[in-house]
C-alpha cells in the first residue's frame, strides 16, 4: 500500500500536459559481468521509464562505452544512463541519478600503499595499477593513462567481463582504481578484504544522457521525475539507483 501511495504521489508531480513519449526510447543493453543477466542498472532504468509511462528499448549487445556513445552521437540509439559530464561530451544531461565515487583499493595487508598522498609522487611510481580500460574518471587519471611513468605499470580491466577485486586478490597489480560500487557489490566478509586510500580519483555526478533527437520537453519531464523520487515523500528503493550513492541534494 505505501509503494502506491509514493508511486501515485511521483507521478502526480509530473504536469499531466507533458505526456506525449518520443517515438521510441532506445539503448544498449549493460551485461553483468560473465552472463547475459540483465544488469542492475538496466532493470532501473526498465523500471524508470515505464513507471514514467515511456517504455525504454533495449538493443541487443553490449559494446564498449566508445561505442556506445558513438550511437549516441549519431542517433541511433536515444540515451545511456550512468554517464558523467565531461568537457569532451556534448549530450543533453538529465539532472544527476546518483554519484559514481571511485577511489584507489589496496589488500589489507598492504599497508605501505597508504605512504601515496599525491599523485605521481615516488610511493605511486612504484605500484603496480589496475584500472578501468575505458570511461572517464577525472582529470587526474586522464593524465595516469597518458604519463604511465607514474606507477610501476597499468592493468586496463574492462570491469563488464571481469571482477576487479579477485584480480587485485590474483596479485595481478598492487591497487586497484575502482567505483565503490563495485566494494558494494561484494558479500561483507568480502568487503573487509580490502582498505580505501585517502587520496581520491573521482568523486561525481552521474546522468541520463540524451541524443539530439531526443524533444526537450520530455527531458525536462524525465528532471521532474527524478526530482520527485528524490524527495522525502519517496524514500523508497525508487529513489536509489542500483548501488550508486545518492547526490547532496537527494540526501538532504
Amino acid at each position: 500500500m505505501l509503494k502506491k501511495l509514493l508511486q501515485t504521489a511521483i507521478l502526480s508531480s509530473v504536469p499531466a500536459a507533458a505526456t506525449e513519449c518520443p517515438s521510441q526510447l532506445r539503448t544498449f543493453k549493460l551485461f553483468e559481468r560473465q552472463s547475459t543477466a540483465p544488469s542492475c542498472i538496466d532493470q532501473w532504468q526498465q523500471a524508470f521509464f515505464r513507471d514514467l509511462g515511456c517504455p525504454v528499448t533495449f538493443v541487443e549487445g553490449n559494446p564498449g562505452l566508445a561505442v556506445r556513445e558513438q550511437k549516441l552521437q549519431a542517433g541511433d540509439i536515444d540515451l545511456i544512463t550512468g554517464l558523467a559530464k565531461t568537457p569532451s561530451r556534448t549530450f543533453r544531461f538529465s539532472l544527476p541519478i546518483g554519484r559514481n565515487n571511485v577511489y584507489f583499493y589496496r589488500r589489507k595487508q598492504d599497508s605501505r600503499w597508504d605512504q601515496i598522498k599525491t599523485w605521481c609522487d615516488p610511493m605511486m611510481q612504484q605500484a603496480r595499477i589496475l584500472l578501468p580500460a575505458q570511461g572517464y574518471f577525472g582529470e587526474a587519471m586522464q593524465q595516469l593513462r597518458q604519463y604511465p611513468n607514474c606507477s610501476r605499470g597499468l592493468v586496463p580491466l574492462n570491469h563488464s567481463t571481469a571482477r576487479p577485486f579477485d584480480m587485485l586478490d590474483k596479485g595481478r597489480a598492487d591497487l586497484l582504481i575502482s567505483s565503490e560500487r563495485h566494494l558494494a557489490a561484494l558479500p561483507p566478509e568480502q568487503q573487509q578484504n580490502y582498505q580505501k586510500l585517502a587520496l581520491t580519483v573521482v568523486e561525481g555526478d552521474v546522468h541520463i544522457a540524451y541524443s539530439a533527437k531526443v524533444p526537450a520537453a520530455f527531458i525536462e519531464r524525465v528532471d521532474q521525475f527524478i526530482a520527485a523520487r528524490q524527495q522525502p515523500v519517496a524514500v523508497s528503493p525508487q529513489g536509489k539507483v542500483c548501488l550508486l550513492p545518492s547526490t547532496p541534494a537527494a540526501a538532504r
